[in-house]
């Protein structure tokens, strides 16, 4: 199995990994892209491929493989699509070859800038991915050859503010960039007009075009509602003690008539007139509110301090459902209970009334910025799709931007971010309860295993957690922190700076190891080495390591690894 891995790494080495067309996200209605049939005519300098492959350096030619689910567009005339849009919703996936330029055209004209600006220095402007009238407040692109992602809401005419329209939102893979833009607009938007795509210098690719165009009409209704406040103490698990019940012709958490600790229990039903995937939106102050639809769960959630949003969705028969809502309000604060819903091709509209979501209390935004110097924060870390809290992690943030997490238990390097380095509001403000930090950037998650480990066979399984020691941290010249750690009779120093175009690493081992010592690198479903020694891990990130060490791809189930033989001073870098 060993010489069969290494087999296909040769075959890979000269050729960048190839991208599949995939489906578009969530309940946007796909363009399609069998063929150029959903465009207006088209020049030569555009195609529908199946693949393409694209490195992240260099003016090598964009690889492609026939079939379909790909746009692929050189630099010359626009792509205009058939598709006519006022307000909508659009999702777009893009990958750009090196130096690449282009723009989204949205229905009222206004560009939305799609470039290769990751490794920009300084502040983004008129030239970062994103720009649309306003400079995004971070430049969250991706490298070339990294499928990219844009999200935005827009509004092609704004009441009562002629010729205007409006970009509510624009996430630029998955980190919000812009919000509340209002931009010129002088076309008519009564009957909307097209999409197009624009390249103006290189080679820009498309897929998993999506759109939402939105409509104001309400096919989802509450009725027949039965409400009981019960007077148990906010954060009982159990409430049985009924204060006072009725019936209410309106959603409202004022029924509990300014009680300062209560459970709040609505029952009645949802009136559907259109078939269809419905999503919807809890925004509360409280320590619970779930959501039931016929019986099933579709939001259960846990403390929200400040009317945050949490989000479920069910798929609704036309008719009526029956639903549940259980609130609760904390004695502290003032109590606020929203709830609001939205499907494909429908602007999201309250079902609750203004007065039960009363403006929520300030709370700022508290963030920690490097400026001469890297910074150093402790703090929880809470990683997607973990049920605990890591107590013992340190982030750190460069000047130049390169920011990064360790769990200092574990020895493990679990996430890297670029942009703007940390929001420490859950931290700071208040209580601090939480304890949490989040990155404020363009965040990658890398691992949460430990990043060491000792393997006497290169096909036994990878330590959820090594025989790691930490023995502290010592601070180099540069401000930066140098991790130590025990392992067995040896030291490893671990060292993470920033290279100005990249996250470097550096192991320096002092004393015997027991065994062959390892670095994992990266785990993922899809780990090429696209160049000598570089390697590209799904769509996330590329890791640099040095040609003449001998890297090892291996199969770990449904995934693979990436796994560097550590000894003596061994390097490697990260980027994306």
């Amino acid at each position: 199995m060993h010489h069969l891995i290494q087999k296909v790494s040769l075959l890979l080495l000269t050729c960048p990994v190839m991208v599949v067309g995939q489906t578009v996200k969530g309940n946007y209605s796909p363009l399609p892209l069998k063929d150029l049939s959903s465009f207006e005519s088209s020049g030569a300098n555009w195609s529908v491929q199946g693949n393409v492959s694209i490195l992240p350096a260099g003016v090598a030619k964009v690889k492609t493989q026939s079939g379909e689910g790909v746009l692929l567009g050189n630099a010359g005339t626009a792509l205009t699509t058939k598709l006519k849009a006022s307000d909508m919703r659009l999702y777009v996936e893009f990958n750009v070859s090196p130096g690449a330029e282009g723009n989204l055209v949205l229905p009222g004209g206004q560009k939305v800038r799609i470039s290769d600006s990751s490794k920009q220095q300084g502040a983004a402007g008129a030239a970062t991915s994103g720009y649309v009238g306003q400079f995004p407040t971070q430049n969250a692109a991706k490298a070339p050859g990294l499928w990219q992602t844009i999200e935005l809401s827009y509004d092609a005419s704004v009441p009562n503010l002629a010729n205007s329209a409006r970009l509510n939102t624009l996430a630029l893979n998955g980190v919000t960039v812009l919000e509340t833009v209002y931009l010129p607009n002088s076309k008519a938007t009564g009957d909307g007009q097209p999409i197009s795509f624009e390249v103006t210098k290189g080679s820009i690719a498309f897929r998993n075009i999506g759109y939402q165009l939105l409509a104001s009409r309400k096919p989802l209704a509450l009725a027949n509602l039965n409400y009981k406040v019960y007077s148990d103490k906010w954060d009982s698990k159990e409430y049985s003690k009924i204060d006072h019940e009725g019936k209410s012709a309106i959603l409202t958490q004022e029924v509990t008539n300014g009680m300062r600790e209560f459970h709040l229990v609505y029952e009645g039903d949802l009136d559907v007139s259109e078939a269809g995937e419905y999503i919807f939106t809890t925004i509360y102050s409280g320590p619970v509110l779930s959501l039931d639809v016929d019986g099933k769960s579709v939001l259960a959630t846990g403390e929200s301090t400040s009317q945050e949003t949490h989000t479920g969705s069910v798929n609704l028969s036309q008719g009526k459902h029956q639903f549940k809502i259980h609130y609760s309000r904390f004695p502290w604060r003032q109590p606020a209970l929203g709830l609001r819903v939205e499907k494909a091709g429908i602007r999201p509209y309250d079902l609750h009334v203004l007065s039960s979501l009363p403006e929520p209390e300030p709370k700022p935004y508290i963030s920690v910025t490097p400026e001469m110097r890297p910074e150093m924060v402790r703090s929880f870390i809470l990683l997607d799709g973990e049920k605990y809290k890591r107590t013992h992690c340190i982030s750190v943030g460069s000047p130049d931007g390169w920011n990064y997490t360790v769990d200092l238990n574990r020895g493990a390097l679990i996430q890297a971010w670029r942009g703007k380095f940390a929001d420490v509001t859950e931290m700071w403000y208040e209580r601090g309860e939480p304890q949490l930090l989040f990155p404020a950037g363009l965040k990658v998650h890398v691992s949460g295993r430990s990043s060491l480990a000792v393997l006497e066979d290169t096909n036994k399984a990878w330590p959820d957690s090594s025989n790691i020691n930490f023995l502290g941290y010592k601070i180099n010249a540069q401000g930066y922190p140098v991790f130590r750690y025990a392992i067995g009779s040896a030291t490893v120093n671990d060292q993470l700076t920033s290279g100005g175009s990249s996250l470097s690493r550096t192991f320096t081992v002092e004393g015997n190891v027991s065994g062959p010592l390892y670095s994992l690198l990266a785990s993922g479903k899809q780990i090429v080495e696209i160049e000598k020694g570089l390697y590209q891990v799904d769509d996330r990130y590329y890791v640099q390591t040095d040609k003449k060490v001998k890297v090892i791809i291996r199969p770990v189930g449904e995934v693979k690894e990436l796994i560097l033989p550590v000894s003596g001073t061994t390097s490697y870098s990260m980027f994306w």
